[in-house]
């Protein structure tokens, strides 16, 4: 999995770190949407299923890194990645 093509050195701001899960809002009116920080996958409040985006995913506790849920079951045991207790 080392060689694979989404990562891009994300350890640097991503490893160990706690998440959640938790549906897509766009923080501001001008800033619509953000990407899964691996594969590039658009996160937006409405998606249709025929659109390469999701409504869901799983953050950083502060909603600023997004990843896809994908991603998520890709890269978990390798970023040592918890999830918040709610």
């Amino acid at each position: 999995m080392a060689n694979d093509w989404r990562l891009m050195n994300q350890e640097k701001f991503l490893k160990n770190m706690e998440l959640k899960f938790h549906k897509y809002e766009k923080p501001s009116a001008t800033w619509d949407h953000d990407h899964c920080e691996f594969c590039t996958k658009k996160f937006v409040e409405s998606c249709s299923e025929t659109d390469n985006c999701t409504d869901e995913g799983y953050s950083t506790l502060d909603n600023y890194y997004w990843t896809c849920k994908e991603c998520y079951e890709d890269f978990k045991n390798m970023f040592n990645w918890t999830i918040e207790e709610k």
